[in-house]
């Protein structure tokens, strides 16, 4: 699993401009848009991203969880047949 970077990220140019364009087309181009806004979008945007690997994380431990669950009813069951026999 690869750990993230422990420095905090930042927008690069090519973001900037696509939230610019984003901003652009939500509220034309009598709207002026600032610095704060584009931070704001870009941050819901990390965040978002960080939502879904965070659910992925949870859906995988929660898999594993399940499957460690079949194999303790498997060995219950193998302890029960083996005392009975």
């Amino acid at each position: 699993m690869k750990r993230p970077d422990p420095v905090v990220a930042e927008p690069d140019e090519a973001d900037i401009d696509r939230i610019k364009a984003i901003l652009r087309r939500v509220g034309g181009p009598m709207v002026t848009w600032g610095a704060v806004d584009v931070l704001n979008v870009w941050v819901v945007e990390q965040r978002a991203a960080l939502d879904r690997e965070m659910s992925e994380r949870l859906s995988r431990a929660s898999w594993a969880l399940v499957v460690a669950t079949i194999g303790l009813v498997v060995c219950t069951a193998g302890l029960i047949w083996a005392t009975l026999i």
